[in-house]
């Protein structure tokens, strides 16, 4: 009876080990993500094995518990299944590979997720994350502000622009690892971490404030159009979401169009926004408003509803891409043409590639967070995550490249995979060897 229990005991202790190394290595993925692409991989790859070795040491254990939690993950592996099923009729490999995370992150991290461990290093797991974007920020302003110092008759001067049109603090130069909007919605989920999981974080309020500016700075300079629209609805929802009394939230939404003013005249102020906004504003206020050429993004909304029409039931299958180019080229959009332009909507890309039912999914995906809010280790965050998800689908199609979902399928993993401390691997397994 002894040997039983100090062997269970030890495969406890074995177990746990492994559960710990995974959640680091999981640390290590956040903390890279605004990183060069490929390193934020490797971690998760050993983060895959990690749970992995997690499953075979107590299988029944965690195929009893994901049965349990299907609800929760079956959207994540409805949605890699319709791509692996599009194989069927177009053999398109490299497409169905990018995609595995859909269905590798929520069942090999799931040891990881429900166990305790996992709840005692959330704080560490989100400043992991946090560090990482604010490092990339700072790093960028360092080496944006190097650039700019010179000497000239033997004085140093600072001059932040490399030529008459382009400044270094710009977001051509800022955004060198990743497209502007990503590293944005980044920058934006870990200032939302700042809002509402200071109770988990427990940052002192003079640090969150500096860590705060550091973000907005930095997602002012990368001047993406979606990250300011994201950005505003954060705040506005944060603000409402404080105050408690139902008259004052009342009276604060007569204020919103003030606040939307405010916010509009400092977008103004960053040289490529005030830019594409007078280029719109140009465009609608005159007499004959070419809505389909206003910019690239309604010329990719305008050749992908045009093929949803001709097969709106099961869409075109994992050859999207290319048809959408050749419709671009049929338009006469030959630049969407000739850079394969995406539908820069995920809504429409999902349509697109997989009509009605993959539609479905992906609004499943959407759904389920709010529906299992209550069950989140931190149910304030599921409404921030998906304002910035939601928002991010309309602007760009976020699930078809690897740096948006990987964003997207580890949160949406860590905010719902209910965790429940007082059942552990190890003590179920004591508890059925109790000789």
């Amino acid at each position: 009876m002894r040997n039983s229990l100090t062997f269970t005991r030890r495969n406890f202790q074995s177990e746990e080990k492994w559960i710990v190394c995974g959640i680091y290595t999981l640390s290590i993925t956040l903390f890279l993500m605004p990183f060069p692409r490929s390193w934020s991989l490797y971690p998760l790859a050993l983060t895959m094995c990690f749970g992995l070795v997690s499953w075979i040491t107590d299988f029944d254990y965690y195929i009893k518990r994901f049965r349990s939690e299907i609800l929760t993950l079956i959207p994540l592996i409805l949605y890699f299944l319709i791509h692996a099923l599009a194989l069927i009729h177009d053999f398109n490999l490299n497409i169905v590979i990018e995609r595995l995370m859909f269905i590798l992150v929520p069942v090999l991290l799931f040891p990881l997720l429900i166990s305790g461990q996992f709840t005692e290093r959330i704080k560490t797991l989100l400043l992991f994350y946090i560090t990482g974007i604010i490092l990339i920020a700072i790093y960028q302003f360092l080496r944006a502000s190097f650039e700019s110092i010179s000497i000239e008759e033997g004085f140093l001067t600072f001059q932040h622009r490399s030529s008459p049109d382009s400044s270094r603090f710009s977001w051509t130069n800022l955004s060198k690892f990743e497209n502007p909007t990503y590293i944005s919605i980044k920058a934006i989920w870990a200032f939302t971490l700042l809002l509402f999981a200071q109770s988990v974080l427990k940052i002192k309020k003079t640090w969150s404030f500096l860590l705060g500016a550091v973000l907005l700075s930095f997602i002012y300079l990368l001047a993406a159009r979606a990250g300011f629209i994201i950005l505003f609805l954060i705040i506005i929802y944060f603000i409402f979401y404080k105050i408690k009394r139902k008259f004052y939230r009342i009276a604060f939404v007569f204020l919103i169009p003030f606040i939307f003013f405010i916010s509009f005249s400092i977008m103004r102020t960053n040289e490529r926004l005030n830019y594409w906004s007078e280029h719109v504003i140009n465009k609608i206020s005159s007499d004959d408003v070419d809505w389909i050429n206003i910019e690239p993004r309604t010329r990719s909304w305008y050749s992908t509803f045009n093929i949803i029409k001709r097969k709106p039931l099961f869409g075109v299958g994992l050859n999207s891409r290319q048809i959408l180019a050749e419709e671009h080229r049929k338009q006469g959009f030959n630049v969407e043409a000739d850079f394969q332009l995406n539908s820069h909507n995920q809504f429409l890309e999902t349509q697109l590639a997989f009509g009605i039912p993959g539609s479905l999914i992906l609004l499943w995906m959407l759904i389920n967070p709010v529906a299992k809010r209550k069950r989140s280790w931190n149910p304030d965050l599921i409404i921030p995550f998906l304002i910035i998800v939601t928002l991010s689908m309309l602007f760009e199609s976020i699930l078809v490249r690897q740096w948006g979902i990987m964003f997207f399928v580890l949160f949406y993993c860590i905010l719902l995979i209910p965790v429940n401390s007082s059942d552990q691997p190890g003590e179920t397994a004591i508890q059925k060897n109790p000789s």
